[in-house]
């Protein structure tokens, strides 16, 4: 009795505090000039719209804190002497986390000036000051917010105009047309290998993304013509940043859902001074799904992963900062031939085979930052990263009689990187940044295939291989509506001494007071994947063919309209070229080319390469986009474009990743229901065109036991049009110290059956059809105290 009385009073007590007590929070961020980075000492930050305004200004560091405000949505005014004005709408403050508020101001060069950039429009203007074009900005809030996205980057990224899903299964991304294999990933300024469990060398997208949104600031996201301070790359770029714990006091976060079970925690090492942490960890949770009877296209076989990520982040009075950052993921998955059900499939494997998979994913770094003067800064950064990549399959007759192992492969890649970056502000209207980066990289590869009469190693090595790159950015504001970015770029490669330069050229003219143009051009270029240099081959004169590849190469051009109207309102358009060559393919005459590799579980293996591939996209995107304004939001995105390429029989054809048009819908709408308690409903409608293929010859497959497409009509075919419905629920409780979130995702809510592929079946000696993920239920539960 006196037990069940002590458990009533202490319910009562949270009950108390979740309904009836008054909840405040704070505000607190750096303001900083947006070309040197050096902090605005002295910026005023003023509440807007509020019964009873607050105010405060940033100390010598450009930091500052406002609190006790009231939850809900908050609107900031932060201004200082010199330079433009800015306006933050529609920020969420909830009772249990601090909100951090990261601002660079630029300064103004025309005295007259009377602009005010609003924040909800802040998603056209970079992170990066030297983009130009065909740059989005997305924020923590985004990746949590939009239906289906399931905290992921590269599922939010898919709602942008351009990007489109290579398949539900995975998280890869066709941008403009490409390759998911062109996209680069940066973290912390440092490039890093695919942040996804289940991850291949080769690949850069995966079942489920390792990144954590509780622990990432504002970041970048670009589709083309990038600036010269990026590399290696030819499709696309996620430029992340982690975001620094709390260094007033101490939060922590739980979470279960889709992505795992997670814990979280951020505070400063010592009260009142400005060393800070944040660190997560996960664990799937996926075993609890498939106990629940929800499929999430693996058949009997459950995923397991885990991932931690962490910062710290100790700045000094006269040394400059230092930071240690880390992400590190393992995962597993067993897919039986005996679990496989009569008539069941799933979307990796098939009932012939038993197939074993897993993966370790790890990245650590530090950098350091100082400044010389305001206007001339560095930073150091060092880091290690590695990716080991296992894969067995072992064989199976109709009857289930184990054929012995088909395919093995142990694959690993480590990376020693070292940074350095120069920044130099000349004056308001130019400034420019010299920087340089050393990849060494250690590969090790064991690769072995049943030939039929007996096992071939493929692959088996050990060697050390080095990536040098450079580049020179500058920036003129040659007037208050004009920007001119010029830059360049170079990188050697040391294992066969190929080299490449790359300029790149941006320039920005605001044509009315709401209105932009913008055109981009530059050179990328990119290593083919490091093992694919490797690869051995017997019976060709040289014991590695490829190790003389050069870098595929492409030629970027954009040119875009960006008008802002209404208030929140924004209309943007893009036309875009992109041609592509020394592309590999193969020596003999034949359809094959690298543009069609990146989006699976496997490394390509072709030996006998040249460089002699070419391709083009080229397309047209439109954005109409209403900022979140008064609880409500939309987002529309149609992209319809082609993508060619032509192997080495001289043929142009559609590309695998060439289906022609992507369309999204996106709208959301936030209720207030009393001062504490906030419903929101999002929902998202994509339309795209089907992935192509090329149709499996029926009888040779039957003849050789195993599928065989046709010889020609490459890609020439395309499956019906892709059409998805996701809707998604949330409701949230702000206590006094803790607020509460939960959530359900309903993604594909129409069941709507998308062909995935059509696979020859050599038990029935007929061609079965694999569907995309059906209706799945993404249900989250998240707590901040």
């Amino acid at each position: 009795m006196k037990s069940f009385t002590f458990l009533s009073i202490v319910s009562l007590l949270l009950l108390s505090n979740l309904l009836f007590a008054q909840a405040t929070q704070s505000i607190s961020g750096t303001i900083t000039d947006k070309q040197s980075g050096y902090p605005l000492i002295g910026t005023n930050i003023m509440t807007l719209g509020l019964e009873n305004e607050l105010g405060t200004s940033t100390d010598e560091n450009g930091f500052f804190r406002l609190e006790n405000l009231p939850i809900g949505r908050v609107a900031l005014e932060v201004s200082y002497l010199g330079y433009e004005p800015a306006i933050l709408s529609n920020l969420q403050l909830t009772s249990a986390k601090e909100l951090v508020v990261n601002l660079q101001l630029a300064e103004s060069i025309n005295e007259l000036s009377e602009i005010v950039v609003k924040a909800n429009s802040d998603k056209r203007k970079a992170i990066n000051t030297m983009a130009t074009v065909s740059t989005r900005t997305f924020s923590v809030e985004e990746a949590g917010r939009y239906a289906g996205s399931f905290g992921d980057p590269s599922r939010m990224a898919q709602n942008y105009a351009g990007v489109a899903s290579a398949s539900d299964d995975r998280n890869d991304i066709i941008i403009r047309g490409n390759s998911p294999m062109g996209v680069l990933w940066r973290l912390e300024g440092i490039n890093i290998p695919s942040p996804n469990h289940f991850s291949v060398l080769g690949t850069t997208g995966g079942p489920v993304s390792m990144l954590n949104i509780n622990n990432l600031a504002t970041s970048d996201f670009m589709s083309s013509a990038w600036s010269a301070d990026y590399g290696n790359a030819t499709a696309g770029v996620f430029d992340l940043k982690m975001k620094n714990g709390n260094n007033g006091k101490r939060e922590y976060v739980g979470q279960i859902g889709f992505n795992g079970f997670e814990l979280g925690v951020e505070g400063p090492f010592v009260k009142d001074k400005n060393a800070s942490y944040i660190a997560n960890y996960r664990y799937s949770t996926l075993g609890v799904f498939k106990t629940l009877g929800i499929d999430f296209g693996t058949g009997a076989a459950i995923p397991e992963y885990q991932d931690l990520t962490f910062k710290l982040n100790f700045p000094t009075k006269d040394k400059g900062a230092f930071s240690v950052f880390g992400i590190g993921g393992f995962s597993d998955i067993s897919f039986l031939a005996k679990d496989l059900k009569e008539g069941e499939s799933n979307l990796y494997s098939n009932g012939q085979q038993d197939i074993i998979n897993g993966s370790k994913t790890g990245v650590v770094g530090a950098s350091h930052t100082y400044f010389f003067d305001k206007n001339t800064n560095t930073k150091v950064t060092v880091a290690a990263s590695g990716v080991v990549s296992s894969l067995q399959v072992d064989t199976f007759d109709i009857d289930l009689n184990n054929k012995g192992n088909f395919l093995y492969y142990d694959q690993r890649q480590y990376k020693y990187s070292a940074d350095i970056k120069f920044n130099k502000k000349l004056n308001a209207r130019q400034h420019y940044s010299i920087g340089l980066t050393n990849d060494l990289f250690r590969v090790k590869n064991i690769d072995s295939i049943w030939t039929g009469t007996q096992f071939y190693t493929r692959l088996d090595n050990d060697e050390l291989l080095n990536l040098l790159q450079g580049y020179v950015n500058y920036q003129h504001r040659l007037s208050p509506k004009t920007t001119l970015n010029l830059g360049i770029h170079g990188q050697y490669f040391g294992l066969n001494n190929t080299h490449t330069i790359e300029p790149r050229f941006g320039i920005k003219y605001a044509a009315a007071k709401k209105q932009s143009i913008n055109f981009g051009l530059g050179m990328h270029s990119q290593l083919q994947p490091l093992n694919f240099y490797l690869w051995e081959s017997e019976g060709q004169q040289s014991k590695q063919p490829n190790k003389d590849l050069d870098f595929s190469k492409s030629i970027h051009s954009v040119l875009g309209h960006d008008w802002s109207f209404g208030g929140n309102m924004r209309l943007k358009t893009e036309v875009y070229y992109q041609y592509l060559y020394n592309i590999p393919v193969d020596t003999l005459a034949s359809s094959y080319s690298m543009i069609k590799e990146g989006a699976s579980f496997f490394t390509p293996n072709r030996t006998g390469l040249n460089n002699d591939g070419t391709g083009q996209n080229y397309g047209i995107e439109l954005t109409l986009e209403k900022f979140f304004t008064k609880g409500f939001y939309f987002l529309t995105t149609g992209s319809f474009f082609k993508s060619r390429y032509t192997g080495s029989d001289g043929i142009e054809r559609s590309s695998y990743y060439d289906s022609g048009f992507v369309m999204n819908g996106l709208v959301g709408k936030e209720f207030n229901l009393n001062k504490k308690m906030v419903l929101s409903v999002d929902s998202k409608v994509v339309y795209a065109g089907g992935r192509r293929y090329t149709p499996i010859d029926l009888a040779a497959s039957i003849a050789a036991g195993e599928q065989v497409v046709q010889k020609t009509g490459i890609f020439e075919k395309q499956y019906d049009p892709y059409f998805k419905i996701d809707f998604k629920v949330a409701f949230r409780l702000n206590g006094k110290h803790i607020s509460q979130l939960w959530s359900v995702d309903l993604t594909n809510l129409t069941n709507h059956k998308n062909l995935f592929a059509e696979e020859y079946d050599a038990t029935k000696k007929e061609i079965g059809r694999v569907y995309q993920r059906g209706l799945f239920p993404n249900i989250l539960y998240q707590i901040y105290f």
